[in-house]
C-alpha cells in the first residue's frame, strides 16, 4: 500500500530567549491511506510540535514532511497556507465554531473556503457525513444551543466536508465528559471505517486505544514505541502513554 504520510528524520527546534529547545528530535513515521493512529505521551514530549509540523502549520528545523506526495518542509508561508486549506481538516480541542453562525452555515463555510461548494457531487457527501455524525437535525442551530459533544460532531463535518487527504485532531475529547467522549470517539471511527479517512488524533485518553489501528507513544521530543500490532499490545501502549 502506499504511504499517505512520510516524517523522515524531523527536527524541531524553538529558541526561547537565547535557549535552544528541541521539541522534536529526529522524527521518523509513515501512515498509510485509511490508517487511524493516536500519538499519546506526557505533557511536553512534542506531541502538539509534531502535529503541527505534520499540519503544515509551522516548518521542522530540518528533515522531511511528505503528504501526499509533495514535501511540505520546503514550503514558503503561502504555499503552505494553501495546503492546508487542500489537504489538511482540523478537529481542536476548543470546537472553534463561530458563535454567530447556524451549525450548518459553520460547516458550509469550510466549503466556500475550499471552494468545494461549487461542486454539486460534494453535495451528497456533505449529507452522508451528517447523516455518518447524527447532526442533520441540528444544522439549524447556533453553537450555543449545541451541548459540548454536538459542537464537537459540527467541529468534525466542519473539517471532513471538504475531503482532506489527512485529518488532525489535537484533544478532540479534552473539553468532553466521559460520555460525550465516547460518542466523538466513535464517530471518528465511523468516519475511518465507512469513509476510508486518514485520521491522527493527539490525545491523552487511553479509551482510544480500542479504536485506533495503532498507537504511537512519545517522550523527549521522540517516538519511543509505534503499538502496530495486537489489540492487546496498543492498549497497554495507551495506558502507559496515558500515564
Amino acid at each position: 500500500m502506499s504511504v499517505l504520510l512520510e516524517v523522515v528524520d524531523v527536527v524541531k527546534t524553538y529558541t526561547v530567549g537565547t535557549v535552544a529547545v528541541e521539541a522534536l528530535r529526529g522524527v521518523n513515521l509513515s501512515v498509510e491511506p485509511g490508517e487511524m493512529a493516536a500519538v499519546m505521551g506526557p505533557s511536553g514530549c512534542g506531541k502538539s510540535s509534531l502535529m503541527h509540523v505534520l499540519g503544515a502549520m509551522t516548518r521542522p528545523t530540518s528533515g522531511r514532511v511528505l503528504i501526499d506526495g509533495v514535501n511540505v518542509a520546503e514550503m514558503g508561508d503561502g504555499a503552505r497556507t494553501a495546503f492546508r486549506r487542500d489537504k489538511v481538516g482540523f478537529v481542536f480541542q476548543k470546537f472553534n465554531l463561530l458563535p454567530t453562525l447556524t451549525a450548518r452555515a459553520n460547516v458550509e463555510l469550510a466549503r466556500r473556503i475550499h471552494g468545494s461548494h461549487r461542486d454539486p457531487e460534494a453535495d451528497g457527501r456533505v449529507e452522508q457525513v451528517l447523516d455518518l455524525l447524527r447532526i442533520r437535525d441540528l444544522m439549524g442551530r447556533r453553537p450555543v444551543e449545541l451541548s459540548g459533544g454536538e459542537q464537537q460532531r459540527v467541529a468534525i463535518a466542519r473539517a471532513v466536508v471538504k475531503h482532506p487527504a489527512l485529518i488532525l485532531a489535537d484533544e478532540p475529547t479534552g473539553n468532553l465528559d466521559s460520555k460525550n467522549s465516547e460518542i466523538v470517539l466513535n464517530m471518528f471511527r465511523e468516519l475511518n471505517r465507512r469513509m476510508a479517512q486518514t485520521i491522527i488524533i493527539v490525545t491523552h485518553n487511553p479509551d482510544l486505544a480500542s479504536l485506533v489501528d495503532r498507537v504511537i507513544e512519545m517522550m523527549d521530543g521522540r517516538i519511543v514505541r509505534d503499538g502496530r500490532s495486537a489489540p492487546a499490545e496498543i492498549a497497554e501502549s495507551a495506558r502507559r502513554a496515558g500515564q
